[in-house]
């Protein structure tokens, strides 16, 4: 299988070289799925800033919890978040 750059080309370009290129299924997928990769639109995920947390734990959390608590739980959610958003994340 030819290594190919292709970051920057048109779908129906690159599908014409994998079909071309690629000997079996197998590597049709290897090469759609770094035609992909190199080709998902960059966009960097925000958190939650601290104000946004602070109006959370008075909003949303029940009185009788800390806000140790409801802080700790947030950030564990916003690294859950992260990971969700990440767009090189493997589902296998």
């Amino acid at each position: 299988m030819i290594k190919q750059n292709w970051q920057g080309l048109d779908g129906a370009i690159a599908w014409h070289l994998i079909e071309r290129q690629a000997e079996n299924w197998t590597q049709v997928g290897e090469m759609m799925n770094e035609w992909f990769i190199e080709n998902i639109p960059t966009k960097e995920w925000v958190g939650l800033t601290d104000e946004e947390k602070e109006q959370f734990v008075v909003a949303y959390y029940p009185s009788n919890w800390d806000r140790k608590t409801a802080v700790t739980l947030m950030s564990d959610y916003e690294k859950f978040l992260k990971e969700k958003n990440n767009p090189y994340r493997r589902t296998e």
